[in-house]
């Protein structure tokens, strides 16, 4: 009956204090701080499928806690002998303070912009650009710290789009500081060395000439130190440094890491088989 009036009370009356308190904070302050709110992950507004994720992970962590208390109530039979700390007063005390902290926490000094800045960020792919590494309709985990703004050739980032800073963009590294790259009838070679990549697919069949357009025939020319040279993996339909030139380092905001979420919006439908999946 006291984990059904507040998920942690049952442990508290079990003889389980510490563990009862634990539940009972992160029950009131740590779930709906990290979740119902979304400062960390989400910029903008949760959307509907994030909100009915969060209540079926609340209801999951309110039933859980329930099971256990009941289970361990089993366990110790009808011969528990109370605790000191087992009366009405506690139960009020440690309900009501808890309640009174989580009101307190969004009063707190907590800088969620830094933590999106500094650590990780959610990005959602909007553009068929990465197919078919990213699809349109992935939604990304995308690392932030320091040691992430330095991406060597392979990795997948997001950077300011540099002809439009307000908009971000995603590519993969194909060159860094100091290597010279060129490209001849669709095939790159970085430093004079084709590169043969698994996940680029061409959807073109046509070769077109260096002296209408830079897709497939371009360079050589060398990535100046603190830059990097970008492309799409969908080469042959993707906007990238063949284009508008090199990406400077400061203008990266971090290495993709992962899909977290991907919704089909052709078919309606959730990408059940990308969820959780690396980003390679």
């Amino acid at each position: 009956m006291l984990s059904l009036l507040n998920p942690g009370l049952g442990q508290i009356y079990n003889g389980q204090a510490l563990k009862g308190i634990i539940l009972l904070i992160f029950g009131h302050i740590l779930l709906p701080f990290l979740f119902l709110q979304g400062l960390i992950f989400y910029s903008a507004p949760l959307p509907l499928i994030a909100l009915l994720l969060v209540i079926v992970i609340s209801l999951g962590y309110y039933i859980g806690v329930l099971i256990d208390a009941i289970r361990h109530a089993n366990k110790l039979g009808a011969e528990y002998e109370l605790k000191r700390y087992n009366k009405l007063i506690v139960y009020v005390g440690a309900f009501l303070a808890v309640i009174l902290f989580s009101l307190l926490v969004p009063s707190l000094n907590f800088d969620a912009q830094k933590i999106k800045s500094n650590y990780i960020q959610a990005y959602k792919t909007p553009s068929a650009s990465m197919e078919p590494t990213l699809l349109i309709g992935d939604y990304i985990l995308v690392d932030r710290r320091l040691t992430a703004r330095n991406p060597t050739r392979g990795d997948i980032i997001v950077f300011e789009y540099p002809e439009n800073p307000k908009k971000d963009f995603v590519k993969r590294v194909e060159a860094v500081g100091g290597d010279t790259v060129k490209i001849r009838n669709k095939e790159l070679y970085v430093n004079n060395n084709l590169i043969r990549e698994r996940y680029v697919v061409h959807q073109e069949p046509d070769i077109i000439p260096a002296s209408q357009n830079p897709r497939d025939n371009f360079g050589p020319v060398t990535v100046p130190k603190d830059a990097y040279f970008v492309m799409g993996d969908n080469r042959d339909r993707t906007y990238d440094s063949r284009f508008f030139g090199f990406v400077e380092k400061s203008k990266i905001k971090g290495i993709v890491r992962q899909i977290y979420w991907s919704w089909d919006k052709v078919n309606h439908c959730v990408r059940w088989n990308r969820i959780g999946n690396k980003v390679l």
